[in-house]
């Protein structure tokens, strides 16, 4: 432990169930510190959601609604250098048609991260906190890293941000906008992008070479429990774990079930979200009852204690939009292959000998032959891919390896 603040600025982590993913890597981290600052935008929901919150961290929520207050007061920044460069960067990079949104959207987020700097230093007087002796660190790539940009650029206190998919990759968006990157990059201390893809992305989008400003630092998962190599009974089980939104096209992997000629598939989802009853619907249409259940939104460990006491043949992700998936860290901490999308950085964790990678646009029925074709092999086969799924996790994605690597870069960053 040194004598650092760690000011960590989050989303939902640990008052709700979502950035369950922050758990393991607080478990590194924190005790290098002598205390820690979970700054999050969620309020306190009551519910007992098992999540770890280090014994040296105080959790403090801030309210984004107050961000977004007094949206006039910000009406002179846009007449700023900081805020003029962006503009043209965005009008030489974007069709016509999205300069008024994009407009907008700088708007905003220079809003939110001008206020969120002054409750940073607010902060940091209430509680006598030297910001020579703090790192600061945003989970999320977006208003959060800006006005970390901003602050340091006012402080010189050492301020990082890890970026990850919708913050990372402009393919996510219709107009392809990301605000504010080149300022944030070029202002953080450090920039962490969780694939090596996410970094050519801002190389790509930015139109330079980022090396020293951005680099890789992955996410990973703890997992101690039994994996399950050896089939022992005739039951098949597929399972996804994500949000039930959109781009998680569920529906697909609905369609997919539904073609396969291997007997006895059970499909298995973990998660919940707005379109959770539409896509219960949507099986009841297309399976037999016996054929899916839907789990709806577990806590990590539990979803862990599955994978150990049940045998899943096989996890499948047909995303349109990807970091890495953590789900699929955590399938393959459980010995489990993957069948999924090649989008974002899902190519640097499934490859050939631990599951399959399919194109974006696929053909449904050529997954399900995929899967069949999988499930028909000799067990021995099967045996090894399971092996190189929990091997592929144990070397490159096991978050004591990789949060060490990390806890060190914010202690030593300036």
């Amino acid at each position: 432990m040194i004598n650092k603040t760690l000011i960590l600025l989050c989303d939902n982590y640990p008052l709700s169930a979502r950035e369950f993913f922050i758990d393991d890597e607080m478990r590194v981290i924190a005790p290098r510190f002598e205390k820690v600052i979970i700054y999050t935008s969620s309020k306190d929901s009551g519910e007992k959601l098992n999540r770890f919150v280090p014994d040296n961290a105080e959790v403090i929520s801030f309210l984004k609604q107050k961000l977004e207050a007094g949206k006039l007061k910000s009406f002179f920044r846009i007449f700023t250098s900081m805020f003029l460069r962006e503009l043209f960067f965005a009008f030489r990079k974007l069709p016509v048609k999205y300069w008024v949104s994009a407009f907008k959207i700088m708007y905003v987020d220079i809003h939110r991260a001008t206020n969120l700097k002054k409750e940073l230093i607010v902060l940091c007087k209430a509680k006598d906190i030297d910001m020579a002796d703090c790192v600061f660190y945003s989970y999320w790539h977006d208003y959060k890293a800006l006005a970390l940009a901003m602050l340091r650029q006012k402080y010189a206190c050492a301020c990082v941000s890890r970026a990850h998919r919708w913050d990372n990759f402009p393919e996510v968006y219709a107009s392809g906008y990301l605000p504010f990157k080149g300022y944030i990059i070029d202002n953080l201390s450090q920039t962490f992008t969780i694939s090596q893809k996410g970094k050519e992305s801002f190389e790509k989008y930015l139109n330079k070479n980022l090396d020293g400003r951005v680099i890789v630092s992955r996410l990973g998962k703890f997992n101690e429990r039994h994996v399950l190599l050896d089939k022992v009974d005739n039951q098949i089980i597929i399972c996804s774990c994500s949000d039930i939104r959109a781009d998680k096209r569920v529906d697909k992997i609905i369609d997919v079930i539904s073609l396969l000629k291997t007997p006895n598939v059970k499909w298995v989802h973990i998660g919940d979200d707005k379109l959770r009853q539409e896509i219960e619907c949507y099986a009841a249409q297309k399976l037999e009852k016996s054929q899916y259940e839907f789990l709806g939104m577990i806590p990590n460990p539990s979803i862990l204690d599955y994978y150990s006491t049940h045998y899943v043949d096989l996890f499948v992700n047909l995303s349109t939009s990807e970091g890495i998936p953590v789900s699929i860290m955590e399938a393959m901490s459980a010995g489990i292959p993957v069948l999924a999308t090649n989008v974002g950085g899902t190519s640097e964790i499934v490859n050939e000998s631990n599951g399959f990678l399919i194109e974006e646009n696929f053909d449904v029925a050529d997954v399900a032959r995929t899967i069949d074709e999988y499930l028909a092999k000799l067990e021995d086969l099967r045996r090894e891919y399971r092996k190189n799924a929990f091997n592929s996790w144990k070397e490159n994605y096991e978050a004591g390896k990789n949060y060490n690597v990390f806890g060190n870069y914010l202690i030593s960053i300036k």
